[in-house]
């Protein structure tokens, strides 16, 4: 790249490539910074402190990236033995709904697959996650199905002790 300002020219071969996914970390801002500073203008320099700045700048966003992708990977390894409901699309591009125990979840190069049912997912395709008392509850309404069936029955015997071989007719548990 050529840069001529206020008569002065200066020549600087700066090979800037992206990949598709590729991210900038803090040696591509060193080396845009650098750029920056050898390619100023020299009536009008940056200051100092907008350098230091930047670069905390940068520091604080890599950090908080950083950040978050641990949490993310904490709460995709807390999944194991889980129920989930997974959404994914199938090779003719129909969503596919599919329900299952996490088995184990891996993380490598930053992304983060769990298993459900031998099948590898994306950790972003997790649509719901049921936990252990919501399967209790699904117990608890078939135990209550139960008890109202005991409940229509209109004659039974109650034993106790002061009621030993007595017969109730018409009673119902409450």
């Amino acid at each position: 790249m050529e840069i001529n300002a206020y008569g002065t020219s200066s020549t600087s071969n700066l090979n800037i490539s992206t990949k598709k996914g590729s991210e900038l970390d803090m040696n591509d801002f060193l080396n845009l910074m650098v750029s920056q500073i050898t390619n100023q203008d020299s009536m009008n320099p940056m200051e100092n402190t907008e350098f230091v700045s930047q670069m905390a700048q940068f520091s604080a966003l890599q950090e908080m990236t950083d950040l978050s992708e641990i949490s993310m990977q904490g709460q995709a390894t807390s999944l194991i033995g889980k129920n989930v409901v997974m959404a994914s699309y199938n090779s003719r591009g129909e969503l596919e709904i599919q329900e299952g125990i996490v088995q184990k979840v891996t993380i490598h190069s930053g992304e983060t697959k769990i298993y459900v049912n031998d099948i590898e997912y994306d950790y972003s395709n997790v649509m719901e996650v049921k936990n252990k008392s919501e399967e209790a509850i699904t117990e608890m309404d078939i135990v209550t199905q139960m008890l109202e069936g005991i409940n229509s029955i209109k004659n039974f015997l109650i034993k106790d002790d002061t009621l030993e071989g007595s017969a109730i007719e018409g009673s119902q548990i409450n």
